[in-house]
């Protein structure tokens, strides 16, 4: 059995998990049922992303026709959606109001650390993605808080896959083409993202690395601002989440070549995956989760935890996700949490190789 030294990180390989991100399901870690009841008094969940953030598309609507993109009737952002069904999951079976509390700034490390300094009581969530819990820590300089240490998982709520766009103007119709394309340009192509640290910057930063190029990554305040740059030229390609690409496709501006998830995508069934472009091993997707701080009763997380996932669970709450490109995470919680462990020794040592310091302006 491997320890993180009293983390509460526990894994057993070859064998049960045992305990991952305050996860418990060994027999001796049962739930007290003599707790007081559970909630008492508001619950607040933090989300740690700006009106029109990197995972917000509701901005969308106001772009000006200098981007030659338009959406009248974007659907409403990502994060406010998957934080309202949660609203409205712990709400179901309680008179205790829940509170949504934005909290935006350093590439959503504010709101992180506000929960993972608040008190270990179960009553203050987080709203967290992969670049939360994942990239962010070992992607950038003055993160104060361990996604292991800090918090523990309440819920698995979505994933997000991504979409390997190019520019309408280039001269491929497949990933090796762009790949061949790429090799004899070395330093000269563009590439976007939605900013320093996002999961479409992994992505590009991972196609780098298995494809051989050369490249030069682009940062932008969001992954629409990217989609934009695409369209006007200014970068060649990017890795968009598939929420967004849904919107504005088909375009006369760009066209996807590949999934990043491991199997096509019933929304675009003609797409091939990376893995059968050449690129096998290549997967990589944005998810989201509540949390709450480590520590937190497990009367509580279990209390919350049953009502989120019984919402999640249902058919009009997943058709209605999936109609957004969200896939709705059918994962049990030991699984969503091994998923994490996985993705942080996976990506740690990339991640590292280029830190940046953290701004605090977004």
């Amino acid at each position: 059995m491997d320890t993180d030294g009293g983390t509460g990180l526990v894994i057993r390989y070859g064998g049960l998990v045992c305990c991952a991100l305050g996860v418990v399901v060994a027999d001796g870690c049962a739930m007290s049922a003599r707790a007081d009841p559970f909630p008492a008094r508001p619950v607040t969940i933090v989300v740690p992303y700006p009106i029109s953030g990197p995972a917000d598309i509701r901005g969308t609507s106001r772009m000006s026709r200098s981007y030659r993109l338009m959406a009248p009737h974007a659907p409403p952002s990502i994060t406010d959606t998957l934080a309202r069904i949660a609203e409205r999951a712990i709400r179901s079976d309680t008179t205790q109001p829940v509170v949504l509390a934005r909290q935006p700034g350093g590439q959503t490390t504010r709101g992180a650390m506000s929960v993972a300094r608040a008190a270990a009581d179960g009553y203050t969530l987080l709203l967290a993605s992969n670049a939360t819990m994942v990239l962010n820590p070992h992607y950038f300089h003055g993160v104060e808080y361990d996604p292991v240490r800090d918090f523990v998982l309440v819920a698995p709520l979505a994933t997000m896959p991504f979409v390997l766009m190019v520019g309408a103007g280039l001269p491929m119709d497949d990933t090796r083409g762009l790949i061949a394309w790429l090799k004899v340009r070395p330093g000269e192509i563009n590439f976007g993202s939605s900013g320093d640290g996002s999961t479409g910057h992994l992505a590009g930063e991972l196609f780098r690395r298995m494809a051989g190029v050369n490249i030069v990554h682009v940062s932008h305040s969001s992954g629409v601002n990217a989609l934009n740059g695409l369209a006007t030229r200014q970068i060649s390609f990017m890795f968009a989440a598939l929420p967004l690409t849904l919107i504005y496709s088909p375009s006369e501006h760009f066209r996807p070549l590949a999934v990043t998830s491991s199997r096509r995508l019933e929304r675009l069934p003609e797409v091939p995956t990376l893995a059968e472009s050449g690129l096998p091993g290549f997967e990589i997707e944005g998810w989201y989760g509540l949390f709450a701080p480590a520590g937190s009763p497990p009367v509580a997380t279990a209390w919350l935890r049953a009502q989120v996932s019984a919402l999640y669970s249902s058919s009009a709450i997943q058709s209605h996700l999936r109609g957004l490109g969200l896939e709705p995470a059918t994962m049990s919680l030991e699984q969503f949490a091994t998923r994490i462990h996985t993705e942080l020794d996976r990506w740690a040592p990339l991640l590292r190789r280029t830190r940046l310091p953290l701004r605090a302006e977004r």
